[in-house]
Order: C-alpha cells, then sequence, then structure tokens
C-alpha cells in the first residue's frame, strides 16, 4: 500500500452488508495489529530500516478502522457517531501504588491494555472472566484502585459485574469499554457505577489518561 496517499478514506455509495458483530471485530483486529505495530517501533527505533514497514502496517490500519467507522455509520444512520469521549486533561499525579484489575474476555486486548497500564508504572490485573473478577473483588474489595472493563462478556456481562462490584465498594472507580457504537445515557452509567465509557479500539494515551483522571482524588 502506497503510504503517500491521501488519509481519507473513500466512503462506499451504499451501506455494506456488515454486522455489528463483524464490524466489532474487524475493529478488534486493527486495535490489535496497530497496538503491536506500536510496541515494536519503539523497540526498533527511530533509525531502524523496519520503522517504514511499521508506518505502513499502522496507517492502512487506521484506514481500515475509518472504513468500518464509515460503513457502521451509514448502515445505522446516527450522524452523532463518534470514536470516543474526550479524554480530557490528564491529572498531574496520582497516588501510588495504583493497582488496576482489568477484565476483557478477548484475550489479546486483555494483553495489550494491561502492558500499557504497567508500561505507564500501574500495577494491571487481567482476567477473562468476569465472574473471577468478581471473586476477586469479593475476597477483598479494597484490594484494587479502579476497575476497567468490557461490556459483553460471557457469564457476567460487564454492566453486572460493575452492579455488583459498585454494591461491593461504592467509592471504587469503574471504567467501561465497549467495542459497539453505544451510548448509554449519563444516569444509567451512574447506577451502575460507572464514571465513564471509552469505545474501542482503545488508544494508548486516550487510556492513559482517563485512568489517571479517575485515579486523582
Amino acid at each position: 500500500m502506497d503510504s503517500d496517499a491521501a488519509g481519507t478514506t473513500p466512503l462506499p455509495a451504499k451501506p455494506g452488508g456488515m454486522t455489528r458483530e463483524q464490524g466489532h471485530a474487524l475493529m478488534n483486529i486493527f486495535g490489535i495489529v496497530i497496538a503491536n505495530a506500536e510496541m515494536l517501533q519503539e523497540e526498533a527505533g527511530p533509525e531502524s530500516h523496519v520503522q517504514r514497514r511499521l508506518e505502513r502496517i499502522v496507517e492502512a490500519c487506521r484506514r481500515g478502522e475509518e472504513l468500518v467507522r464509515a460503513l457502521r455509520r451509514l448502515a445505522m444512520a446516527r450522524p452523532d457517531d463518534r470514536e470516543s469521549r474526550p479524554a480530557g486533561k490528564a491529572a498531574a499525579t496520582v497516588p501510588s501504588p495504583c493497582r488496576i484489575l482489568v477484565v476483557d474476555d478477548e484475550e489479546d486486548l486483555l494483553d495489550i491494555i494491561c502492558r500499557y497500564l504497567t508500561g505507564d508504572g500501574f500495577v494491571a490485573l487481567g482476567l477473562p472472566d468476569s465472574r473471577l473478577a468478581l471473586e476477586q473483588v469479593r475476597a477483598d474489595p479494597f484490594a484494587f484502585d479502579l476497575l476497567l472493563t468490557d461490556v459483553d462478556m460471557p457469564g457476567l456481562s460487564g454492566a453486572n459485574l460493575c452492579r455488583q462490584v459498585h454494591a461491593l465498594r461504592p467509592d471504587l472507580p469503574l471504567l467501561m469499554v465497549t467495542g459497539y457504537d453505544r451510548h448509554a445515557p449519563a444516569g444509567h452509567l451512574a447506577e451502575m457505577g460507572v464514571r465513564e465509557m471509552l469505545m474501542k479500539p482503545v488508544r494508548r494515551q486516550v487510556l492513559l489518561a482517563t485512568v489517571r483522571r479517575l485515579l486523582t482524588p
């Protein structure tokens, strides 16, 4: 793919036959490829011959993400779609140690989010099973400083996990991420104890800024 091509992706004239699940899967694939390419870029260094190839991979995936978003917007006829809520200004200081429980049944994404967090100095425990996560909190409600959870998971949904964790420890910051274009009413999120919701694929700087803000007293 030509890396010097225009950054905008041509939009199809009509909505495609992509389902919500297919779009969700494609966005996850692009997110995983981008995250791993960015990590390899950091390891390779700015002068490495690998850099240009990695840059092309990242650019191609970002164009793929834009195409998926465009298809979703056309199919759902929702002109107010947006990728994520604004992250706001990152806090200057965060209490230490900061222990974060991360829950997502997609283990590749779980690993990437935990790497983002540990790379920025947080202590992250990743669990692919929301029921195990609830057991962890029940065993010690004060073992963690923040819960970050996916929405759609088998066995126990992210929403139900948040409700039960909020009942156990109302002051624990809860951050929810989702791969679907959904915008839950603020009152509904507050009832679950959720302070913010981010859209997948979550960008590292957006994630870290949001986590720092939620952890700041």
